[in-house]
């Protein structure tokens, strides 16, 4: 519906104050990344908008607050720069992901991952039947994945050019903190954008199509490497030609263009053009071109395909083989820009060894580089392999089985399980433990539990240490970008190159001691941050008309460089302040010139919401020795001690707590079987590190089965939990981590010391009469006891925070199966492959409930007139007020995403173009007058209560599932 002339001055009113949040701000800690997102999309339309703003926030990534941010909303930004189809370069996104790609390696991973997704996606080949075309394939968007992931690789690989020259600088007082900070950014800038010149300056092949003779074989089988393919021996090769040659043939129209060939096929007896139906398309990535027999030419992809196309002359074969060379070589990781190693490097999902040519056209620090993101990757890809291999295993023989696939399993040196942030500490897999591998028998897939002995702290070979406490991306920083001894620095000094002296002689006593070898690896400058934890000041200007510079917003307080370090960084520090050029200060002032054919709900807004900061991070326990222990619930082994953790249970005592793991846990809560487990490795160990602390990493290895959904819809319960932390209301959301590394497999945090109500209610220690509550009295004690009351509350505090957010997303398919409960009394949803309003049987279905509100949960509050019921509802509406109040943020999130998606929950007639947006804003009840919103809030929890559909919906999940009422 268009916008009326009224409802377009409040938007632009609220795109300025928008703008002034954003930019008006003196420290990175003031930036909101929630709101540089929505200016991004709010202005999408613009090329020079969006390109100064990825520009401003890069300048900021050097902070944990920002860098946390664009972590949690890189979902968002990935599918922008996948997605967007405005008349402008495609790189201005790409360029931002790829300096900030360089600030972390774990960033590049969680990129590359989510890239692989939607490559898979929009490739031309059927994901269920290779060869076969794709129904979702674009050629834009898969071109687009293809390029930002060999390209995110490079950034990898190649690394920060000079990082390991600016650090030295700073060590010996040469620059200073800001000087490197500013340094570094261009550093990056430039490496990104030489990497996408050098992919726009590669070789623009030509388009080549015509009419040729196609012989199809048998598909390459699960498993089979593809290169084995073109190393048969001579007899098996000259046996393929000659079946090439004698095999009956199809008369067919191909095209070939950006690693794609395509086939067509007339749709009547005669050859033209106009009546052509796409047969199959193939993708040319990792594919073994090989001449055979009669001009022909065979075509062995790595997703099956196997083809051989026949030409009539000779120079049509000539012109077709070098074209098909040509594309599956520039489809390979460092393209056809002219690198030495274009041609030796393995592409994205190889497996191979690097060749020993490889090896000697990277520096050591990019072989290292490279072999450290591809080990990740396989490792990653092995855990999840093991799920699927699993699935095609009888049923029986899963559980018998696992432990030996996982006893196989070989770790590479130097990985972990990614299922953290950037700024979390640094883990490192080391060994798992087989028989400690559980597996959820479905009939469709089977995830798999998986146990690694983990090190934190570890004594490096060279005498130096890390940390206990080192976060992912300064380990990554030091050990792939800093070297500790480089023999010569070169210092810029009035236009001349001149030699300093060696490092060594550089250092103070205590540096020359090893003081600083072990500092090396504690702190770097991949934060720059001081020492109170706050990022320093950059500046923000804007010219004005005249030219001068003026702040954006008054509030905004110019802050200048500190004065040191070199006079001509100083110059530089000058210039490198981000400057808003007036023609975007008066983009951003002016209504946008391009007119949509639709407004989105970012278009309507007329207030800006308030910042609302995302919990995030690992908290630290300090033990007597001043060791550092993650308060996980895992134990951890410290100097050869058991350090068994404690998980606060509040003024739930110690015996309610044994009571409840002897029902829930099977009689050991998640630190005692921790303990166990670091007893088991101790004894295979012979590590004498004691520094080292280790500790135990789970993960949940799932295959066949699309995890994007989840993690947007977890992302979105993770926002709402720090919303209802920034209003203080003690309303409780448990958030895991889940990570999709493709379009059919991902890993997710393992869930501990809780377990489903389904499985509560199976045990032998849940009373055959009198349902949860009398579960609660037998486990924490009478009604009057403190310890009742405190899991009283915390049950009353999780059903309220998860009623919201179950109606807000919609979130269905709620039995006894999906709900879990903790050994606190908290409720925990898990499993959202039904969001948005999606149900279970589409328009048939009994869950009409607002949200689930037993009488069973009803009776564990004390029933409708008690306190906690009271309270309940209390905080029901208040946090329903305060998702009302913070609906800006979440509606852009939910509308980037359904912008040319593929998620179930945004797609059909039921919830796609638009439809399942307009049905969350309703949720919202924004359209309500003020004074009526408490009354309808009250009257969904009025209405979830004891709801016939809810009753039904769960008799229905019993008789044909099992799960328990």
């Amino acid at each position: 519906m268009p916008m009326t002339e009224e409802e377009k001055r409040r938007h632009e009113e609220f795109r300025n104050r928008l703008v002034d949040d954003v930019l008006g701000q003196d420290t990175s800690d003031a930036v909101a990344m929630e709101k540089v997102v929505m200016l991004i999309w709010s202005f999408r339309d613009d090329p020079a908008v969006v390109t100064f703003m990825a520009r401003f926030i890069a300048k900021f990534s050097g902070s944990r607050h920002v860098f946390d941010g664009i972590e949690f909303y890189l979902p968002q930004l990935a599918h922008m720069i996948i997605h967007l189809e405005a008349d402008w370069d495609d790189e201005i996104l790409e360029r931002f992901a790829l300096v900030i790609a360089q600030q972390s390696v774990h960033f590049s991973l969680q990129l590359n991952w989510m890239l692989k997704g939607a490559l898979e996606d929009y490739q031309p080949e059927s994901p269920s039947a290779p060869g076969m075309s794709n129904c979702n394939y674009n050629p834009l968007y898969y071109s687009r994945c293809l390029k930002l992931l060999k390209n995110v690789e490079r950034c990898v690989v190649y690394g920060k050019p000079r990082a390991q020259e600016l650090q030295r600088l700073y060590e010996i007082g040469k620059i200073t903190k800001q000087e490197i900070m500013l340094l570094e950014q261009a550093d990056r800038r430039f490496n990104a954008l030489q990497i996408t010149s050098e992919e726009d300056d590669a070789r623009h092949f030509e388009r080549v199509d015509g009419w040729l003779y196609m012989v199809l074989h048998e598909p390459v089988k699960r498993g089979m490497v593809v290169e084995d393919v073109a190393t048969k021996d001579s007899k098996d090769k000259e046996t393929a030609k000659q079946t090439a040659s004698n095999a009956k043939s199809d008369y067919v129209y191909a095209t070939l263009d950006k690693h794609v060939l395509e086939i067509k096929k007339p749709t009547s007896v005669c050859n033209c053009r106009e009546e052509l139906k796409l047969d199959r398309a193939v993708a040319l990535e990792r594919a073994v071109i090989q001449d055979v027999k009669n001009l022909g030419i065979r075509i062995t992809t790595a997703k099956g395909t196997d083809l051989t196309l026949r030409c009539s002359t000779q120079e049509e074969y000539t012109l077709w083989l070098r074209r098909l060379r040509e594309e599956a070589q520039a489809s390979k990781l460092f393209g056809a820009s002219g690198n030495p190693a274009s041609e030796k490097i393995m592409d994205e999902g190889a497996s191979h060894p690097l060749s020993t040519s490889l090896k000697g056209d990277l520096s050591p620090a990019e072989l290292n580089r490279f072999e450290f993101f591809q080990n990740e990757r396989n490792f990653v890809d092995d855990l999840t392999r093991i799920a699927e291999d699993l699935r095609f295993c009888d049923r029986a023989q899963r559980k018998i089985v696992a432990p030996s696939f996982m006893e196989k399993l070989v770790i590479p040196p130097n990985v972990y399980v990614p299922l953290c942030n950037s700024s979390d500490y640094w883990r490192r897999a080391v060994m798992t433990l087989p028989h400690e591998t559980r597996v959820f028998n479905t009939k469709e897939r089977c995830p798999t539990v998986m146990q690694f002995v983990a090190k934190r702290g570890e004594t490096l070979e060279n005498g130096g240490r890390i940390e206990p406490t080192i976060d992912v991306a300064t380990y990554m920083h030091t050990h792939f970008d800093v070297i500790a001894e480089m023999d010569t620095i070169k210092e810029v000094d009035s236009g001349e190159e001149k030699q300093t002296a060696p490092a060594a002689e550089e250092t103070t006593g205590s540096e020359k001691n090893g003081g600083d070898r072990e500092s090396m690896h504690s702190r770097s400058n991949i934060w720059h941050e001081d020492e109170e934890g706050s990022t320093r000041d950059i500046e923000v200007e804007v010219e004005d008309d005249r030219g001068d510079g003026a702040p954006i917003s008054p509030s905004n307080k110019r802050a200048r460089p500190k004065p040191g370090g070199n006079k001509r960084m100083q110059r530089l520090l000058r210039e490198s302040v981000v400057i808003v050029p007036n023609r975007i200060q008066r983009r951003l002032k002016a209504q946008t010139s391009k007119k949509r054919m639709t407004n989105s709900v970012v278009d309507r807004q007329t207030e800006v919401a308030p910042a609302v900061p995302i919990l995030e991070g690992d908290h630290a326990l300090h033990v007597g020795d001043g060791s550092a222990v993650v308060s996980t619930g895992s134990s951890v082994l410290v100097k050869g001690k058991i350090i068994m953790a404690h998980v606060d249970g509040g003024n739930i005592d110690d015996e309610s707590i044994a009571r409840a793991n002897q029902i829930i846990s099977g009689g050991e809560s998640w630190a005692v079987r921790t303990a166990k487990m670091l007893e088991e490795a101790r004894a295979k160990s012979n590590d004498s590190d004691e520094h080292c602390q280790t500790e135990i990493v789970s993960c949940l290895a799932k295959s066949n089965d699309d995890l994007r959904q989840e993690v947007f819809v977890m992302q979105m319960i993770h926002f709402y939990k720090s919303v209802f932390a920034q209003a203080k209301l003690p309303l409780w959301l448990k958030t895991y981590r889940i990570l999709s590394t493709s379009s059919s497999t991902g890993l997710l945090e393992l869930l501990t010391d809780a377990t489903s109500l389904d499985a509560l209610k199976k045990t032998d220690g849940y009373p055959k009469e009198g349902g949860l509550r009398a579960y609660f009295e037998n486990v924490y004690g009478g009604p009057d006891s403190e310890s009742f009351k405190a899991a009283q509350a915390n049950f009353a505090q999780s059903l309220a925070a998860y009623g919201i957010v179950a109606y807000l997303l919609g979130l269905k398919d709620r039995h006894n199966g999906n709900i879990m409960i903790d050994t606190r009394g908290h409720l925990i949803n898990i499993d959202f492959g039904f969001a948005m309003g999606m149900r279970p049987g589409n328009g048939f279905s009994f869950e009409r409930a607002p949200f689930k509100l037993t009488k069973e949960y009803v009776q564990v509050m004390g029933g409708i007139k008690s306190g906690c019921y009271k309270e309940f509802e209390r905080l029901f509406v208040a946090g329903f007020e305060e998702a009302r109040k913070n609906s800006q943020i979440a509606l852009g999130l939910v509308e980037i995403m359904m912008y040319k998606s593929n998620y179930p929950c945004f797609s059909g007639k039921r919830h796609g173009h638009g439809k399942a947006l307009t049905q969350f804003e309703d949720r919202l009840m924004l359209k309500v007058p003020e004074h009526k919103v408490k009354a309808r809030i009250l009257g969904l929890i009025r209405k979830a209560r004891q709801h016939a559909g809810t009753y039904m919906y769960d008799a229905f999940q019993k008789a044909s599932n099992g799960y328990a009422i």
